[in-house]
């Protein structure tokens, strides 16, 4: 499978990978020493990225339950030169890697389109927890609608939730596949790469300073006669995920100035 020629993308963003080990000979203090000590600590050295959080999914049945946000003032710098000469091999791995041998690691580019402070900005290092949501509308709710009821109703109605922070919001720019990722690094193809959905065209970060949500309360934040009609006209996929902060990096920061 040959790497597809990305979209030129530019503006505020972020990287959001998942992944999960895919080889025997890896465990997952080996997995993460490497992300921690090696790869994030790359990243952090890089001139387009100064921030990196680390989360694990509280479903301990999720598929890919690792996952590091890398937000950035400009995506652009992804497809340049910088970007592309971050080492795929170490000698923290087994054999030396490459990682894309050892893990299965999709990758997504979000540009930023709101952030949502009701309480004004948030300082770093607060969040414990984050809710994502990853939602697509079919054709009965135009793009505008959807932004609409985020804006209009559901932000300030999550705010309600006990332990809530912040929001911020994205649209899906690109995305690449383990597969894809390898093509990009000149690595050849294999059989045991599987390929994604597209993710959701849309998707949200909801922050909040406790170790567990008030599930009722969150669900009470879609019962409106606004949200049933939004909830009831998504197309697959859906995602929706809990992800317990693992470690922050750099700067620490997350969108925190304001917009």
């Amino acid at each position: 499978m040959s790497a597809p020629t990305p979209p030129k993308i530019s503006g505020a963003g972020m990287l959001y990978v998942v992944s999960r080990i895919a080889s025997k000979d890896m465990s997952e203090e080996t997995y993460l020493k490497w992300y921690e000590e090696d790869h994030i600590a790359e990243i952090m050295q890089t001139s387009g990225i100064k921030s990196a959080v680390r989360f694990k999914n509280t479903n301990l049945d999720a598929d890919k339950p690792y996952m590091v946000m890398y937000p950035m003032e400009d995506l652009g710098f992804t497809q340049g030169e910088e970007f592309k000469k971050i080492k795929v091999h170490s000698n923290i791995l087994p054999g030396g890697g490459p990682i894309y041998d050892l893990a299965d690691i999709d990758v997504r580019y979000y540009s930023l389109t709101q952030t949502y402070d009701p309480k004004g900005p948030t300082k770093p290092g607060k969040v414990k927890l984050i809710n994502t949501a990853g939602l697509s509308p079919n054709e009965t709710i135009s793009d505008n609608e959807f932004d609409n009821w985020y804006r209009q109703e559901h932000l300030d109605e999550l705010a309600k939730v006990p332990g809530y922070l912040r929001s911020t919001r994205y649209n899906l720019q690109y995305y690449r596949t383990n597969a894809q990722s390898r093509a990009l690094k000149g690595l050849p193809a294999r059989a045991e790469d599987i390929a994604i959905k597209t993710p959701p065209r849309f998707f949200a970060v909801h922050e909040f300073d406790t170790d567990d949500i008030d599930i009722k309360a969150l669900m009470a934040t879609v019962e409106t006669d606004w949200s049933k009609r939004i909830m009831g006209n998504l197309a697959e996929p859906f995602e929706g995920n809990f992800w317990a902060l693992k470690g922050s990096f750099g700067d620490k920061t997350f969108f925190q100035e304001a917009r």
